[in-house]
């Protein structure tokens, strides 16, 4: 009763649902530009080595709200997202994306472990 309460209140601009969709799209771009594009970042490196696209699942890890933060601008909202090596279930790393009170994006962060 009071989650949705609080969703009410943060996700008035857009829904927790239209971020997460817009977290695995900004994700699955990042993703293909790694592995079979021009890989700008020269992130490909940072992958175990011999990894597929294909080999890469993910989770839903968190859907933040952050009311005081050293790291943020506040308030804000943080989808995070696990990555996994589907066939061991080793976790790779995380993504994520921030977004400021009004549902625009403000960062993005990928933690690779």
């Amino acid at each position: 009763m009071i989650k949705n309460r609080i969703e009410d209140l943060v996700f008035q601009n857009r829904t927790k649902d239209q971020l997460i969709e817009d977290t695995l799209a900004s994700l699955s771009g990042l993703l293909a530009d790694v592995f079979t594009g021009d890989d700008v970042n020269e992130l490909k490196k940072e992958f175990p080595e011999g990894i597929q696209i294909e080999d890469i699942g993910i989770q839903l890890k968190a859907t933040a709200i952050y009311l005081d933060s050293k790291e943020f601008e506040v308030p804000c909202i943080e989808i995070a997202i696990d990555l996994v090596q589907e066939k061991t279930q080793f976790e790779i790393g995380t993504y994520s994306l921030i977004f400021n009170e009004d549902c625009e994006q403000i960062d993005e962060i990928l933690n690779l472990d």
